[in-house]
């Protein structure tokens, strides 16, 4: 259930939606950018499907100067791509070799290394077009299984290949569903386990599958919401199974696999909150990464039949860190635990019989995500970044708690960026409420003043922004802005009551603190409060749009990527997935119609003064393209400043290579000219 943002703004439209879909991408021939192939458009999965959009409401295509200027920022952007992504550690059984992610050939795809090598040549598995993710060695040690769609459509399938890159087979033909990696128990060889369901709906499958080629799925079991599976017994017999009503209530099933019997075994009543859960090594014990419906993070361990709670790990620093991450050593001695501190990440091993400390990892200051133990458990896979260096794959001693590099590769961009200040602050909302901000400033910045300022709003909303690598932080900051990242209330990782503070009648409140955060900004004295931006994807597009429409004389400029400008039309014909759990965030559509009319952006268009550059992706399941197609259509029938970029090969994401290239360079010279105009007091 990890969502990596690769692309720098955090595209995730509700962070446990990647549990059903991934948040990762792959390569292919790119469109161009201002072109949509309408034929395959009308192909995509049903709920993302729109019909051809009003004539003003076309891509904009670069021309004459501004492809020129384009041209020029776009050598800005290559040394940071350039700089590329290692994730997503997998060992295999005889810990020889290793299987990971990076998107250094443009997407997301599958390398094999040698693990006693680091500085050895990768050798990437497989030549595909398309984005794959979450790759894992069989427990044979022959092959690979993994995830991969087209055109960033989010209807996954899973593939097998063997570990030399040969006999490369789709196991899973036909239905178009949004699948979830499977399960691979080392004592039912041949077998997977996963959740699956359509786009459109809310209910979810509990599938079982041969591995091998021509393998018959056989569901086994059937959720009424949306559910994931995240483990299965060693064995092959039960599987764990959490089920959402929103991210804040969520149960945890154990299904047996022979008789499709579900119980649930946590929570017992109430309601809490849950990152993952796994089975012990021996399958008589559930690890569950939970909040146990209040602020502290936990990690339980739990009677696999009974659900009675065993032993309990309670994070203390800090206190309301969200426990989202787990692995279990096959050894049965350690688990290990990623805590999302709202700010950054942090990671725990644990004593898996006790759940007390064992040991101090030791890892920067940073964000990242949890792999898996190698077979022997000495070992602990993990994905890091830090604002000076791109996540690359680390392997944790689980003995000293030290970490070593698992790659050790080049990237000689890194050294020609400009250095960057980063600081964490907070800042007091209309109510009290203290706001925790990312700050990152040009070095020298603080004593240089009047510098343009970006405010990226992240995705989710159940979400947030870490200190970590970021391709839009990095950008924009060669370009001489401050960057500023609040962790408004609604944010993952500052406790239970500050994440459900924005849901239903209380979504504004959110906005308030986005609007105190860009008064405080106002008064620092290395900004200048004529160039402030707001700049976010999915829910931060949202954002974006209410800021414009609700604070209009806090910004000069937008930029919104995949973010809903109707919650009507977008609940209409969005996924089952999110159309449920939205119930909670936002409100009912039946119920409450005309209060998220009352916030919704398009209805207040003609209150947005400052100009807005829009990003859209043609193929995006949870944000369907008409709602980018409808601002653009409100703002430029009105004559507001607006230029629109649609990816035809992209979905809910920012990913591949070009898009990204095109994407910053085309911003970076939108915002460039406008904040230029405004600076002179021309409109």
């Amino acid at each position: 259930m990890r969502c990596l943002s690769r692309s720098g703004p955090r595209l995730c439209l509700l962070g446990l939606a990647v549990a059903l879909s991934a948040c990762a991408t792959a390569t292919a021939d790119v469109a161009p950018s201002g072109r949509r192939d309408r034929a395959a458009e009308e192909a995509r999965p049903g709920p993302a499907v729109t019909s051809a959009p009003p004539a003003d409401a076309r891509p904009d295509v670069p021309a004459g100067a501004d492809a020129v200027r384009d041209a020029a920022l776009a050598e800005r952007v290559v040394p940071l791509l350039d700089a590329f992504v290692n994730s997503e550690a997998s060992f295999s059984p005889d810990g020889k070799t290793l299987l990971f992610n990076s998107n250094r050939h443009g997407l997301p795809q599958l390398y094999v290394a040698e693990t006693s090598r680091p500085d050895a040549p990768a050798r990437r598995l497989v030549s595909t077009k398309e984005r794959i993710s979450d790759g894992v060695i069989t427990p044979d040690g022959k092959g690979v299984i993994f995830l991969s769609d087209k055109g960033l459509d989010e209807n996954l399938s899973i593939f097998r290949v063997d570990l030399g890159g040969k006999n490369l087979v789709e196991l899973t033909p036909g239905e178009s569903l949004q699948r979830t990696m499977p399960m691979l128990p080392d004592g039912a060889p041949g077998t997977m386990v996963y959740s699956a369901r359509a786009a459109a709906d809310v209910s979810s499958r509990v599938i079982v599958q041969s591995t091998s080629s021509g393998g018959v799925p056989r569901v086994v079991y059937t959720a009424p919401k949306p559910a994931v599976v995240t483990d299965a017994r060693r064995d092959g017999k039960e599987a764990l199974l959490i089920q959402l009503t929103s991210n804040s209530d969520m149960t945890l099933f154990v299904v047996d696999l022979g008789s499709g019997k579900a119980r649930a075994i946590y929570p017992k009543e109430g309601m809490a909150t849950m990152g993952y859960a796994r089975f012990s090594a021996d399958g008589r014990r559930v690890f569950v990464a939970t909040d146990g419906g209040g602020e502290a993070g936990l990690v339980l361990a739990l009677d696999a039949a009974t659900g009675r709670e065993l032993a309990r790990y309670t994070e203390e620093h800090p206190r309301t860190a969200k426990a989202a991450e787990l692995a279990v050593s096959r050894r049965g001695d350690r688990v290990a635990v990623r805590m999302n501190a709202g700010n950054r990440s942090e990671v725990r091993l644990l004593d898996a019989q006790k759940l007390t400390p064992a040991g101090t990892v030791a890892l920067p200051l940073g964000s990242g995500t949890l792999s898996d133990f190698s077979a022997d458990g000495k070992r602990l896979g993990v994905s890091w970044s830090t604002p000076s260096a791109p996540a690359d794959v680390m392997a944790v001693d689980t003995a000293s708690g030290m970490v070593s590099r698992l790659r050790d590769e080049p990237r000689p961009s890194l050294a020609a960026l400009p250095p960057l200040e980063a600081s964490i602050v907070e800042v007091t909302s209309f109510d009290g409420t203290r706001v925790p901000v990312n700050v990152y400033l040009p070095q020298g910045g603080a004593s240089r003043g009047a510098l343009p300022v970006l405010v990226l709003v992240h995705g989710g909303p159940a979400d947030s922004s870490e200190i970590r690598w970021s391709t839009a932080v990095r950008y924009f900051g060669s370009l001489g802005y401050a960057v500023v990242e609040p962790n408004v209330r609604g944010s993952t990782g500052f406790g239970r009551a500050y994440e459900e503070a924005d849901n239903g009648r209380k979504r504004l409140d959110a906005l308030a603190d986005l609007g105190a955060v860009a008064r405080w900004v106002g008064e620092q004295p290395w900004a200048d409060p004529a160039r402030r931006v707001v700049m976010g994807g999915s829910y931060g597009g949202y954002m974006v749009l209410l800021a414009l429409t609700r604070q209009p004389e806090l910004w000069r400029a937008g930029v919104d990527m995949v973010g809903i400008s109707s919650l009507r039309t977008f609940l209409k014909t969005t996924t089952g997935f999110v159309q449920e759990v939205f119930k909670v965030e936002f409100g009912d559509l039946e119920k409450d119609g005309a209060f998220l009319d009352s916030i919704s952006p398009l209805a207040d268009a003609d209150k947005i003064v400052a100009p807005l550059f829009v990003y859209a992706g043609a193929n995006d399941p949870r944000v369907p393209l008409a709602e980018s197609d409808q601002i653009v259509l409100a703002l430029r029938r009105r004559g507001v400043p607006v230029e629109y970029m649609v990816r035809d090969d992209e979905g809910h994401s920012l990913e591949r290579r070009e898009s990204r290239i095109a994407f910053y360079a085309r911003v970076g010279r939108f915002l460039e000219k406008q904040l230029a105009r405004g600076k002179e007091g021309a409109p």
